[in-house]
């Protein structure tokens, strides 16, 4: 609690610190050739003074004016004077954002507790995980397999461009309010522009968290997770809006260690006198580690006539032509010291004499990419716009992969086409094509619809899409030579046929949606005969219906929002996911003091009952195991969360429900869910 008031003083003396520099609010720079330039201008002019007949006023009139000569012209900036962008905002113009220092979703800083994209996972943020709702990946082509820590690696196409007019920085810190440190979080960033054209920046991010339960070799204060991600980045743009320059790189090196889940499987249904942190644990020095580095560069260049839109502020290419290169190195480890003696690792295939795994696993990937782009516009009337939009590209990837003494290269050439054809301003069809023509993976496709109808803003759009995907077999179903596992199998490809239909209606903040999936020869991991982890699959058809709703109510000063989905498979011992799933959030807005704009609510999580997957740390894959299933009950978290001047502040209490239904929970087996904590968090922003 000390450390908590400290914290809060610091950062109330730092922001009246700031508040004596840097106001609030500050007028624009004034334009070129606006009257605020031009000394000739009569709204510039110093109104005559009536002197008095004392002959002093022309006197006073000239010190006033040496005084205003003297005083040199200052500019207070703050978030309108920044903008963003991002890679996929490129692709048909130069589209910018304003950043968002809104304090909406701020509090939820967890990225494996998403509202609307859940996930089982280990009970730590940072550790391994896989997604609680039926999420099929749209990709094609040559696929490692390792997906386990995804969410927290930082890619190039997720970094942010930004056009600021000053220096830029952002800065972020989460703790545990008070009690044990059981997981932090800090991330700097900082962005300006060289030229008015040409931006740099640069990122850095770490997280760290500690055991809930069963800390490794019950060292409650070891780090279990140790996450770090940094990036630096350029985007340049010519003064004509010809040519964009986007170049970044980005560095992850994520550590994790396995406890192998705790031997107590009864904690949350006989009293215990051991602290939670000290439980015996399975496993005590493993752990995985990620390092995932990228190089990556794209390039526009718009040829033919410009049309300008949004006064000259977006440009749109007849035609444009883009290159994308990107250079990427992965390495996969994972190392144990001693013997397991517990039977969660069963097999030591390489190191049999010796008391120290070290598995690793490199793969070098290099892809370069071409695309063409260009618009036709016929005849248009007035009911029809008349205007097709195609685009066109070749991609080469060449892989060098390495696991033990396996080694291979190979490569895969994929042609990609897509087609938008805009009826009118309230109608549009989008098709996408990849195929790869070429490589390892000869064969696969993903084939693309969609189509939105816009029906009014009180009526509200409809969106109708469809995906038909042919995907080979990820490398770790098939090989596998590690050393507690090894394998080597052939599989068939995975296909996939998707149906959607959505209605949206933004201005009720209503959509809801339905998808039907139909999924042929899925791969899964399932029991082998030894009772460990070995790869399957189902040569037959499984369905799937999902369906989502989401709608926000608002009362005055209050705000519930609901998000809901509803699940069913024909093939519920394969598909292992909760058939109902549900989130809603309620709180109450007010402004204090006139200035701090203040959220106070409660989140509050559902999901169904459904047969819990076992984990194979060693590979870090989910698997179906004996059929256990867990009594499921809401989870309640209560938040209050503000903005005050250039600050976002949260305050938040997890699983404050705790012992009302259960003493705790699980979502993946003998994996137990954390326990009730309070958190902290801030995010300053600075504009100069």
């Amino acid at each position: 609690m000390k450390k908590l008031f400290l914290l809060f003083f610091l950062l109330v003396s730092a922001s009246f610190c700031f508040a004596q520099f840097i106001p609030q609010r500050g007028r624009p720079l004034p334009l070129p050739g606006s009257p605020q330039n031009n000394p000739t201008d009569p709204r510039n002019q110093v109104p005559a003074q009536n002197d008095g007949g004392d002959g002093k006023g022309d006197e006073n009139i000239d010190s006033l004016r040496a005084k205003l000569d003297k005083k040199q012209d200052s500019v207070v900036y703050n978030s309108t004077y920044i903008k963003y962008t991002k890679e996929e905002y490129l692709r048909d113009s130069t589209r910018l954002f304003p950043i968002d220092t809104t304090t909406k979703n701020f509090h939820r800083y967890r990225i494996i507790d998403e509202p609307e994209h859940p996930t089982m996972n280990l009970g730590l943020n940072g550790l391994s995980y896989r997604d609680m709702l039926f999420e099929p990946a749209k990709t094609i082509g040559f696929d490692l397999g390792n997906h386990y820590y995804d969410r927290y690696l930082l890619k190039p196409e997720d970094i942010k461009y930004y056009r600021a007019r000053s220096p830029y920085s952002d800065l972020y810190y989460e703790t545990p309010a008070f009690g044990r440190l059981s997981e932090q979080m800090f991330s700097a960033t900082h962005s300006q522009n060289i030229k008015p054209n040409w931006n740099i920046g640069a990122s850095f991010a770490k997280k760290g968290s500690r055991s809930y339960y069963g800390a490794p070799a019950r060292l409650a204060d070891r780090i279990v997770v140790n996450h770090l991600n940094a990036a630096l980045w350029t985007w340049y743009e010519s003064p004509n809006k010809r040519y964009n320059l986007l170049a970044n790189g980005t560095f992850n090196n994520l550590k994790g260690y396995e406890n192998g889940s705790i031997f107590n499987d009864s904690i949350f249904t006989k009293p215990t006198n051991v602290k939670p942190e000290f439980e015996a644990a399975r496993l005590n020095t493993a752990k995985h580690n990620w390092r995932d580095n990228s190089l990556y560069i794209k390039q526009f260049y718009n040829i033919g006539k410009q049309k300008s839109i949004d006064s000259n502020a977006v440009v749109l290419p007849t035609q444009r032509i883009s290159y994308t290169l990107r250079l990427q190195t992965q390495k996969y480890y994972f190392v144990n010291d001693g013997f397991d003696q517990t039977g969660l690792l069963k097999h030591y295939y390489i190191y049999q004499d010796s008391s120290k795994t070290g598995d690793t696993t490199k793969l070098n990937h290099i892809s370069n990419e071409i695309n063409y782009s260009f618009y036709l516009r016929g005849k248009s009337v007035s009911f029809l716009r008349n205007e097709l939009k195609v685009e066109v590209g070749i991609k080469q990837d060449f892989y060098k992969y390495q696991q033990y003494t396996f080694k291979t290269n190979f490569q895969n050439i994929t042609l990609n086409g897509n087609a938008n054809y805009g009826f009118n301003d309230k109608a549009n069809l989008n098709v996408k094509l990849s195929q790869i023509i070429q490589g390892r993976n000869f064969g696969d496709f993903l084939y693309e619809a969609q189509s939105e109808i816009k029906l009014g803003n009180k009526v509200g759009n409809v969106v109708l899409e469809a995906y038909s995907q042919n995907q080979s077999p990820a490398l770790i179903y098939e090989k596998e030579i590690s050393n507690h596992y090894q394998w080597n199998i052939n599989f068939s490809k995975t296909t996939t046929q998707h149906l959607g239909f959505s209605y949206i209606v933004p201005k009720y903040n209503f959509k809801a949606k339905a998808e039907y999936y139909l999924v042929n020869n899925h791969l899964y991991f399932a029991e082998g005969l030894d009772g460990d982890a070995y790869p399957a699959q189902f040569g037959g058809n499984i369905s799937l219906l999902k369906l989502t709703l989401k709608k926000d109510f608002k009362f005055g000063k209050f705000t519930f929002e609901n998000f809901l989905v509803y699940q069913q498979t024909d093939h519920e011992d394969i598909l292992r996911t909760p058939s109902f799933y549900t989130f809603q959030s309620f709180y109450y807005s007010k402004a204090f003091f006139k200035v701090l704009k203040t959220d106070m609510g409660i989140d509050v999580r559902y999901f169904s009952k459904y047969t819990a997957n076992k984990y194979a740390p060693a590979i870090g894959q989910f698997y179906n195991g004996e059929n256990v299933q867990f009594d499921t009950y809401p989870i309640a978290d209560i938040w209050i969360r503000t903005n005050w001047k250039r600050a976002n502040l949260f305050l938040r209490y997890d699983y404050v429900d705790r012992g009302l239904f259960s003493k705790g929970y699980y979502t993946v087996n003998r994996y137990p869910m954390p326990y009730s904590l309070a958190k902290f968090g801030v995010s300053w922003r600075f504009y100069d």
